[in-house]
């Protein structure tokens, strides 16, 4: 996996939660904020999921709310888990570790195990470590064939690592990781 740097913050606008394309279903809630998923394309390896503010709306559109989180998933070289594509979080809910929170309902909530994203931010990063950190998950790592290596927190760099293989920035060989609920 590579370290990138990301300076743009996001702005994630709105979310309409009476959208007339009805490919979105509420599937419950966490620290306040509700979780939606558009799992129409499920069976072709293609996952969606927003985290929406109600408590924030726009203008007199009570059902228009505030979209705190985006989430896109699809499976890739491991069909078993969800590899997590790109992942936005709007600039005002920074620092909340929100989008851990969310990770890990989303993968108690349906059932399936999270693949870090190829390329990781700061931010990104950080969240894989506070994932590892909670106790009712499994954070791991692996190589393409290798066997699966329960990974360790760096609190410096706040970041998960390993004893003895690099998982940011290999040249060598590329590590993935996991996490399941």
């Amino acid at each position: 996996m590579d370290r990138i740097t990301m300076k743009k913050k996001a702005a994630l606008g709105f979310f309409d939660t009476k959208a007339a394309d009805d490919t979105w279903r509420k599937i419950g809630s966490f620290s306040k904020l509700e979780v939606w998923v558009d799992d129409s394309m499920m069976e072709e390896g293609y996952l969606e999921v927003d985290v929406v503010d109600t408590l924030v709306v726009h203008g007199r559109s009570p059902q228009r709310v505030k979209r705190v989180l985006s989430v896109q998933l699809s499976t890739a070289e491991f069909n078993n888990a969800f590899h997590i594509d790109m992942t936005q979080l709007d600039y005002r809910y920074a620092g909340r570790g929100i989008a851990a929170k969310a990770y890990r309902y989303i993968m108690r909530k349906l059932g399936v195990t999270l693949q870090a994203g190829s390329c990781q931010s700061q931010g990104g990063r950080k969240v894989w470590f506070d994932l590892a950190k909670m106790s009712d998950l499994t954070v791991w790592a692996q190589t393409k064939y290798g066997k699966a290596t329960i990974v360790e927190t760096n609190d410096e760099a706040r970041e998960v690592s390993l004893p003895k293989k690099e998982i940011y920035d290999s040249e060598r060989v590329q590590t993935f990781v996991f996490a399941s609920a």
